[in-house]
């Protein structure tokens, strides 16, 4: 299966670059942001390449310069990956639900020290602690993605984007840092499983990364209309492309 070629390559490279690995998450303050990421985005262009989907990334003149939070729609398994190729540059994720993923060793310490969280969605307690460390990592200068969705989009509705939750959009009203939207399209088509081991196909994806929205810092907006109008703008973004 095609899947499991892509893991073979990222094992193999994990494997060779374990000693590097080691020294970023374990000693994390001798290395900047960047140096800490490094490593967890050549894994993510390793799986795009390697699925022999054809990714057009259309807006990267909209990226700037700090930290940032990037939302995205979320029709695949896949799409982190696919968000990281697309900006090519440092970010951590709001990993919400996936508790067991913080007690795989190498990999949890790993991703923590470029700034990725683990929100518990079952504990509303714990789930304000992640979000909070969210905060904190933003603030810190650690740009970082969320599917505001909640669950892969077909799971939650019959449309094409799925009502955004406003809870993870306070991190950047809290934290003060633009809200970088971006719209995926086609990776649905390329990877429908809900495991992780699933058919993988050849296909197309396009990633739009739109223009920062910064509403929230210089008006009085509720998270809510924020939730909406990044989720009406991702949506406009992918019928769009869809249409076309």
């Amino acid at each position: 299966m095609r899947i499991l070629w892509v893991y073979f390559n990222v094992i193999l490279y994990v494997l060779f670059h374990i000693i590097p690995i080691r020294k970023r998450y374990k000693h994390p303050e001798k290395y900047s942001i960047e140096e800490r990421y490094k490593h967890i985005g050549k894994v993510c262009n390793i799986i795009v390449k390697k699925t022999g989907i054809k990714v057009t990334v259309e807006g990267r003149e909209h990226l700037t310069e700090g930290a940032v939070l990037y939302t995205a729609n979320h029709p695949s398994m896949i799409d982190p990956y696919f968000v990281s190729f697309a900006v090519q540059r440092q970010l951590g994720a709001v990993i919400a639900g996936d508790l067991w993923f913080d007690r795989i060793p190498v990999v949890a310490p790993w991703f923590k020290s470029f700034g990725s969280v683990f929100v518990d969605r079952l504990n509303p307690r714990e789930g304000i602690k992640g979000i909070n460390k969210a905060i904190e990592n933003v603030k810190k200068g650690h740009s970082l993605v969320i599917f505001p969705e909640g669950e892969i989009t077909k799971f939650i509705t019959e449309k094409k984007v799925g009502k955004y939750n406003s809870g993870g959009l306070k991190i950047a009203i809290k934290a003060q840092v633009p809200i970088i939207p971006m719209a995926i399209i086609g990776t649905d088509k390329s990877y429908s499983a809900h495991e992780v081991i699933g058919k993988l196909k050849k296909g197309k994806v396009t990633i739009k990364i739109l223009p920062p929205y910064i509403k929230h810092l210089t008006d009085n907006v509720s998270v809510y209309d924020v939730a909406d109008e990044i989720q009406a703008l991702t949506e406009t973004a992918v019928m769009n492309t869809v249409t076309n």
